[in-house]
């Protein structure tokens, strides 16, 4: 890095600078000036001295010649003046000085013409005055002090208003600004110059004073933002409790209650069979009293298995808020995963009145036939499209239809995938509402949504799994036309994504939505 040169130093270079360089621009023309004074005075005596006689107090040579006597004198001055009088006729004089070991030499030549005007003779003069020199060196030496003496004192003066009126200002601003650099905030400048350095300061001291002010304001605002997170802290300490003591009480009383009503449940089926074996034994002495008792449990066994479901979806999102819900990996076969599902919803469809259909032949694609044998948790794999398949049997109108289709697909990164969809003619999802079905305890305020109970836990538990298999929910509805639910899994899990989820889980750290953009392109590609 250069040099850095301070600012008096640049003021004093740069005007001494400029007073020398005045100071010689304006002795140069008296300098010259002096040496053709005294030469002119010197030349004005000559001249006298060729018109009039000497008095001969000078050396002083004074010599007459004419034309020809001038030609055969060896003399080059008078060969000049000669030559140049013959030349111009109306030149009247000749003069030449010079120096001679410091004698300055005067020659003066003026010529003699008759009436025609040619050149009779020539008056030569030459005068060696030594008196001339000192007389040169006299002026020159007091117009040399003159101008020292009024370089010095303009340098003087210029020093004096550049450090009075221009660098004891900065000085002074500089002084307080390493001041404020050093840790004491409460430097001002102290600046009465009556001009723009003045006002300078007072802009300088106005900017510090806000400074001040928006740090003591900050402070006061830190000191506020630390309570609040303090208090922060505190409420989120007592809110994690509180969860962690949630979920805990839910699944201490989801497990709780699943004993009793698992009991009731089962006496209730069993008294169902009890009063068909009386009836096929003729058993039965009532039968409007018979169908009575058999409405009556079937709203038992039909209201405990509600409830039965609303305990199990609390438990599984307690355990999955918890971190505690485990993965178990296997081999299945999504043929066989979907005619199992099928069979297990084919009671509920029939009692509706809604038709069920299976569309494999995107599945078996291959050229053998053979459907494809998959990598996931079976069991959270077939909980996912059961909750599919029972909201959309749930939902569909009587003599609507259920379609449950599974194909292959390709994503982009050329992995195989499998795509298991439910389609329904239901009465369809509106768009804005189509993000908020996958919320906790969410329910659309519909009228077909009012006729059925739930928890609003449904999706919010398959969207939990389907993260936990690595897989994507996709939802594809228009309202009066049904809806499309799919679950996209791969051929084989990763395992590392499978490790990072259990820590972010155990953690307690929310769960990344699922791949819509991925899913989008899968959706394509279909």
């Amino acid at each position: 890095m250069a040099r850095s040169v301070s600012l008096a130093n640049k003021c004093q270079l740069l005007f001494g600078g400029a007073v020398v360089l005045i100071v010689i621009a304006a002795l140069i023309g008296p300098w010259l000036r002096v040496g053709a004074v005294i030469d002119q005075s010197e030349i004005g005596a000559l001249r006298d001295l060729a018109l009039a006689q000497t008095d001969g107090s000078e050396d002083l040579s004074l010599r007459r010649l004419t034309v020809g006597a001038a030609d055969a004198v060896e003399n080059e001055f008078a060969a000049r003046a000669l030559e140049r009088f013959t030349a111009d006729p109306a030149l009247a004089e000749h003069v030449e000085t010079m120096w001679d070991e410091g004698v300055r030499v005067f020659r003066y030549a003026r010529p003699v013409r008759d009436e025609a005007g040619a050149v009779e003779s020539l008056v030569l003069i030459e005068r060696r005055s030594p008196r001339v020199a000192g007389r040169l060196f006299i002026n020159r030496l007091f117009l040399l002090s003159a101008g020292l003496l009024a370089g010095g004192l303009a340098v003087l003066v210029f020093y004096l208003i550049t450090t009075r009126l221009i660098l004891s200002p900065v000085r002074s601003l500089k002084h307080t600004a390493e001041q404020i650099m050093a840790g004491d905030p409460a430097a001002r400048a102290d600046i009465r110059t009556g001009d723009e350095f003045e006002q300078l300061a007072d802009a300088f001291n106005g900017m510090l004073a806000g400074l001040e002010e928006k740090r003591d304001q900050l402070r006061a605002a830190n000191q506020s933002l630390d309570l609040r997170v303090a208090r922060l802290e505190e409420a989120n300490l007592a809110l994690h409790e509180a969860a962690t003591l949630k979920g805990d009480f839910i699944a201490a009383v989801s497990h709780e209650l699943r004993t009793p009503l698992n009991s009731i449940i089962g006496f209730a089926e069993l008294l169902q069979e009890i009063a068909q074996r009386d009836r096929a034994a003729g058993l039965v002495r009532d039968e409007e009293e018979w169908l009575k008792r058999q409405r009556y449990l079937d709203h038992i066994v039909e209201s405990g298995r509600s409830l039965l479901e609303m305990i199990n979806e609390l438990l599984d999102m307690a355990k999955i808020e918890a971190g505690k819900m485990d993965l178990h990996v296997e081999l299945m076969s999504v043929d066989e995963a979907c005619d199992g599902l099928l069979a297990l919803i084919r009671p509920q469809a029939e009692r509706k009145g809604v038709a069920l259909q299976y569309d494999a032949a995107g599945l078996r694609a291959e050229a053998d036939g053979a459907a494809p044998i998959i990598e996931t948790d079976p069991r959270k794999f077939q909980q996912i499209v059961f909750n599919f398949l029972s909201n959309a049997v749930k939902f569909t109108p009587e003599g609507g239809r259920v379609t449950l289709r599974a194909e292959r697909l390709v994503a982009g990164d050329g992995e195989p995938r499998v795509r298991v969809s439910v389609i329904d003619t239901g009465p369809g999802i509106a768009p804005e509402d189509q993000g908020r079905i996958f919320e906790k305890f969410t329910q659309l305020a519909t009228g077909h949504t009012r006729l059925h109970s739930g928890t609003g836990l449904g999706l919010a538990i398959a969207r939990e799994l389907t993260g936990m298999i690595q897989g994507d929910i996709q939802l594809e509805s228009a309202v009066g036309r049904g809806s499309m639910f799919s679950l996209i899994v791969p051929f084989r899990m990763d395992p590392e994504l499978a490790a990072s989820r259990a820590l972010r889980l155990s953690g307690r750290e929310p769960a990344p939505e699922p791949h819509a953009d991925e899913a989008a392109g899968l959706s394509a590609r279909a």
